[in-house]
């Protein structure tokens, strides 16, 4: 196999213009691709005095929208560290126990924050290291840690060598004809992969740029489309979440920029009618994507002729095995080394089966209808939640909800319908219910819960599971 990691960092140096825009904390901070090299070679060195860590190491990183973020991943890439990643905000002692778990050689922060026990990583300080220059990374080295949501259970690391990264970007910027070109805006969470592999690895193995912006919330939103008109921004990644929030709170005449050319949509499922009134409004369709932590990206739509309410087409190389009632199989050439068990890597090998529904059109389009483990048994009869979320949303009128299945004694599984804050009144419920049985299907609504909030992952994405474990523990 070619030297992937080198020949990445040596496109990048030719690029004399700037290839990483911090604009997060108020002060504009960048570095062109032809200083990148260096500043990651001293980051090295300041990694080795100041904690210790060198080539083969584990280092435990708390990660927030940030340049020392997007230079100490790809310092750790250049040379051959792996970083187990972690949000700002994780508790002290959080990340001791994990440094402790994994045998990491030491916690460091790339943060705006103060973090007790962290060696912390700042711009400033890479000047007056000498750099050290890096050792050819061999093949199937560990670079990235990342932890599963816990929805399905207890969060598991998700170990990652910096070739099925690079090999994954190379075919997903082939397919979205993404190029050094585009200009690309990253908001998504950085210690997430969406964060790390979305919004930093992807843009830059095409050699296009990235502006840096913070993480994205309420406020965020609120300046949106003038953010990415200013930053002549012309590609990025929400989650379908975001966009809706982006919607919601957009006070612009909804005219897209005219620099912007790609908005992808991954992370969760986004209706066909969501997508269809926001290319309506916008006139840009939003590309759907489908990716899992072990695999990355695995599909997107196409940007001439999207096929809303699908999640695109399989990149190159990757097998989709689906039936239908099976969970959807995957034989991928960008997948993980492995789960990390007990500190030690545990190597996967072959196709990976995944815990969702699935079906291939025949153009090829790929539906994803749900996970197999949120499918409620009610009667004898599946239902879909997604399905039923998917026909409740026109009469939700935006407000956050859930459907769920709970243990019934005579049903065996009820289908509940959960709301964020009040509870529904009996009107609202009895219109939802009826929405239902008007359904095509055997479903039908049982039952309504509230919660004070729905527990949700780092891109807004609704935790089934551990609203499930809120309501049996009494939590609404």
């Amino acid at each position: 196999m070619p030297d992937l990691i080198a020949a990445f960092f040596d496109r990048l140096s030719r690029i004399e213009r700037p290839v990483l825009t911090d604009i997060s904390g108020g002060d504009r901070r960048d570095v062109a691709g032809a200083d990148l090299a260096d500043h990651l070679d001293r980051l090295a060195a300041m990694l080795r005095r100041k904690a210790g860590a060198c080539r083969g190491d584990r280092v435990v990183a708390v990660f927030d929208n940030t340049l020392e973020s997007a230079l100490t991943l790809l310092a750790a890439m250049r040379h051959g560290m792996t970083l187990a990643l972690q949000p700002v905000g994780t508790a002290p002692d959080d990340l001791k126990r994990l440094q402790a778990r994994i045998d990491a050689r030491a916690v460091i922060n790339a943060t705006r924050q103060g973090v007790s026990g962290a060696t912390t990583i700042r711009l400033q300080d890479l000047a007056t290291e000498t750099p050290v220059k890096p050792a050819t990374v061999p093949a199937r080295t560990p670079f990235t840690i990342t932890f599963t949501s816990g929805s399905t259970g207890v969060p598991k690391g998700i170990v990652h060598g910096a070739e099925s990264f690079l090999t994954c970007a190379e075919a997903f910027n082939r397919q979205t004809g993404i190029t050094g070109h585009d200009r690309f805006l990253n908001v998504m969470p950085m210690f997430y992969m969406a964060g790390i592999f979305n919004g930093i690895l992807a843009p830059l193995a095409a050699s296009a740029p990235v502006v840096i912006a913070e993480g994205f919330s309420t406020a965020t939103a609120m300046r949106f489309w003038p953010t990415v008109a200013t930053e002549a921004i012309s590609a990025l990644w929400l989650s379908p979440t975001m966009l809706s929030l982006v919607m919601r709170l957009d006070r612009t005449d909804k005219t897209v920029p005219p620099a912007m050319r790609r908005l992808f949509v991954g992370t969760g499922a986004m209706t066909a009618a969501a997508a269809e009134q926001f290319h309506r409004t916008y006139g840009l369709p939003p590309l759907q994507s489908y990716g899992l932590s072990e695999l990355l990206y695995i599909s997107v739509d196409r940007a001439e002729a999207p096929n809303f309410g699908t999640v695109g087409y399989p990149l190159d190389d990757v097998v989709l095995t689906c039936g239908a009632e099976d969970p959807l199989s995957i034989a991928s050439p960008h997948a993980f080394l492995g789960y990390l068990v007990d500190g030690a890597l545990q190597p996967h090998d072959g196709p990976f089966l995944t815990s969702d529904l699935a079906q291939v059109s025949e153009s090829g389009a790929l539906y994803v209808l749900g996970r197999a483990d949120d499918i409620i048994l009610r009667g004898g009869v599946n239902v879909n939640p997604v399905d039923l979320e998917t026909a409740l949303a026109p009469v939700m009128g935006g407000r956050p909800f859930c459907v769920i299945g709970q243990r019934d004694a005579t049903l065996g599984q009820k289908v509940v319908l959960v709301t964020e804050g009040p509870g529904l009144v009996p009107a609202a419920f009895s219109e939802a219910q009826r929405v239902i049985r008007d359904h095509p299907g055997r479903a039908q609504l049982d039952a309504a819960a509230h919660v004070e909030k729905l527990p949700v992952g780092p891109t807004g994405k609704i935790r089934r599971a551990a609203l499930r474990a809120m309501l049996a523990g009494g939590g609404a």
